[in-house]
């Protein structure tokens, strides 16, 4: 630490906003009961809830102040004036100030502060200007993080709008199949997504997709993949075409490394649908109860990486697989958000509690059959908060 002379003291004291109207000799005195102290990088000089006994100007470095364990503000201004307040009202500190790299103080503790103070009135003007120009910056402060606030809220409410509006507001109106979709984020906003698309020579197709994450960038990644789907579907709605224009979408036009588990099939009226699975939860395909011997769904798996995963050997080449459906076969689509549900004791609802509800209930409508997973899996979380975002496709063939 280089220590001050008393003729750099007093210019320094003179600059400050505590003791700019005192003449030169209250300054010798006051800089008799000044002390000089240092303190490294990243050194407490007081924490939030300990007794003022003191009170700090800042001769060289730079602090922050933290609130609630967060960093607020950061100064490096000479003369700033640190822990005032509770040298006036003899209350806790309000806040914790930490140095950000090695730093320098005058420190003037409350007895001969108020001593000060008695003998020369102009202080107390002093400390008006410091507490006003604390209070007005304060101020400046409160209402730059209420414009911050209002305006992310006001993000986020029009990143729930455009997602709310991108899910199907009807269910699909087709002879060979009926469906009930449900999509429910975690957040105001999430990155699930599910979709009921019309083709031509009366085909249907089905898709559903979970970007990384949830909130207003997956979100918006969300609604991107909505538009590209409806103009993809334009001039090629096969799966290999289709499954390579989302996966463009998402590798391009994101900001930062995110991806997309996300399935595309589409339902043909000859009794035959076509998928991809890039990186989504397996479809559960149950057939109809007098066409098989066992309770058990046909698994239909992933075989593909997530669309925007990174890539070592160029472009995924996507093709489709295809399967034959009966009448009264049920199909059900989901994210993981359903079946990595916690319930309080920390327990997964998991795969097999799914597959042998759907099971149980499967001759039931897909709204029926929708309404029993909502419930079964609210049953089970027992007011647990959901940390994923939920979506959940249920399709029956006729």
């Amino acid at each position: 630490m280089i220590m001050l002379a008393d003729e750099d003291k007093i210019r320094f004291l003179q600059q400050t906003e505590l003791f700019a109207e005192l003449p030169e000799t209250e300054l010798k005195l006051i800089c008799q009961r000044t002390s000089e102290v240092a303190y490294p990088a990243d050194a407490t000089l007081f924490e939030e809830g300990d007794d003022g006994d003191s009170l700090y100007l800042l001769v060289e470095g730079e602090v922050s102040i933290i609130k609630a364990g967060t960093e607020v503000l950061f100064f490096n201004e000479k003369g700033y004036c640190l822990g005032e307040i509770a040298l006036i009202d003899n209350k806790p500190r309000s806040a914790t100030v930490k140095t950000v790299k090695p730093t320098q103080f005058l420190r003037i503790t409350r007895a001969d502060f108020y001593n000060a103070m008695a003998r020369e009135p102009r202080i107390g003007s002093g400390m008006f200007r410091v507490l006003n120009d604390k209070i007005r910056r304060d101020l400046e402060i409160q209402m730059s993080a209420i414009r911050k606030e209002v305006a992310q809220q006001e993000s986020m409410r029009l990143a729930a709008a455009v997602q709310q509006s991108i899910l199907p507001d009807q269910e699909i109106s087709h002879p060979s199949i009926s469906s009930a979709g449900y999509c429910q984020p975690a957040n105001s906003v999430g990155g699930d997504y599910y979709d009921y698309l019309s083709l031509p020579d009366n085909r249907v197709a089905i898709f559903i997709g979970d970007v990384m994450g949830h909130g207003y960038h997956s979100a918006m990644v969300a609604a991107m993949t909505k538009s590209c789907l409806q103009t993809q579907i334009r001039f090629d709605a096969s799966v290999p075409e289709v499954m390579k224009a989302v996966a463009r979408v998402v590798e391009e036009d994101s900001q930062a490394f995110i991806y997309m588990t996300c399935c595309y099939l589409i339902i043909h009226p000859d009794n035959r649908f076509e998928f991809a699975n890039a990186g989504h939860p397996q479809m559960l395909l149950y057939r109809a109860e007098h066409e098989n011997d066992t309770d058990d769904p046909i698994e239909l798996e992933s075989g593909f990486m997530p669309a925007g995963f990174p890539k070592f050997n160029g472009p995924t080449q996507y093709d489709s697989t295809e399967v034959k459906w009966y009448p009264g076969d049920l199909l059900v689509l989901y994210s993981d958000g359903i079946t990595e549900a916690f319930n309080p004791e920390t327990e997964m609802y998991g795969l097999e509690r799914f597959k042998a509800l759907i099971s149980e209930k499967r001759h039931l409508t897909p709204t029926e059959i929708k309404a029993e997973i909502l419930n079964d899996l609210q049953a089970y979380q027992r007011g647990e908060s959901t940390s994923d975002d939920i979506t959940l496709v249920v399709a029956k063939f006729m």
